[in-house]
């Protein structure tokens, strides 16, 4: 069984510069692509994440929701997160259901514990109940409860390299990983993108990775890098490319995409 993860990245479906502002154009142009897909591989099973963005990055700076809930005010922070995390995931959910692509949005808050920030705890069945059902899960980054701090955030970076480990080490199903942002991959100073990453170059490349020039909590390229090249030890290869362009996310499924950069274990 072969399962694909896409990443829809938040600087791709926002304008992460404009709080709360989706790009509805490329939303419909990605939905188009997913669903050729989806048509083009009837066996293949997908589940797709979607970015925060200019939505939920907004309040969870303003709370500094990744560090936890002390007070009263930081609670009701939390909570606005999580409203933001929901509402940029229906605006798409939305478009996927206007295409008839049956997607069910699935939140981290109700499959995740953190400790200290580290995953706890993850039961993933919702996840693994919807692709048998046929459907397709939409996950997001979310607030997730912390047993030590009360809460914090994963990124669905997070999420979706938690989700390609678990079904590659516990249904042996090939996993691929593509994360389409607002970029053309990862780039040195003079905008070249690296077209491979792996463990043998990553301490030449690591200079140039820079957290997002917009609000983002967590991490940006940086933190993304590391998460992907992390399960690409275990033969998962994990994709950049730039969803602004049509047809881009199609090739990258299969497999003829020459344009961005590969994070993998050679």
């Amino acid at each position: 069984m072969e399962l694909v993860l896409i990443k829809l990245g938040g600087s791709l479906i926002t304008d992460k510069d404009k709080p709360y502002t989706a790009r509805p154009e490329i939303m419909a142009q990605l939905v188009e692509q997913v669903s050729l897909i989806r048509h083009e591989n009837p066996n293949l099973k997908l589940i797709i994440g979607n970015g925060a963005g200019s939505f939920a990055h907004q309040s969870a700076h303003k709370y500094n929701t990744i560090n936890g809930f002390f007070s009263d005010e930081q609670k009701s922070g939390f909570c606005l997160v999580h409203q933001d995390a929901l509402d940029l995931n229906l605006i798409l959910a939305k478009f996927f259901l206007q295409a008839c692509l049956p997607v069910v949005s699935l939140s981290p808050l109700t499959m995740v514990v953190t400790d200290k920030k580290k995953l706890l705890t993850s039961n993933f069945w919702a996840i693994e109940n919807t692709l048998q059902a046929g459907l397709i899960p939409l996950v997001f980054g979310d607030v997730v409860l912390d047993k030590a701090i009360g809460g914090t955030i994963l990124s669905t970076d997070t999420m979706l390299a938690e989700l390609a480990k678990y079904f590659y080490l516990q249904h042996k199903f090939r996993v691929r990983l593509i994360n389409a942002g607002n970029y053309p991959g990862v780039r040195d100073q003079n905008g070249r993108v690296f077209s491979n990453i792996t463990q043998a170059n990553y301490s030449q490349i690591q200079p140039f990775l820079s957290k997002s020039e917009s609000v983002d909590v967590t991490g940006g390229m940086a933190k993304k890098v590391e998460e992907f090249l992390a399960i690409s030890s275990l033969g998962i290869d994990c994709w950049i490319i730039d969803g602004n362009i049509p047809g881009n996310l199609v090739k990258a499924v299969s497999g003829v995409l020459t344009q961005g950069t590969l994070i993998s274990a050679v």
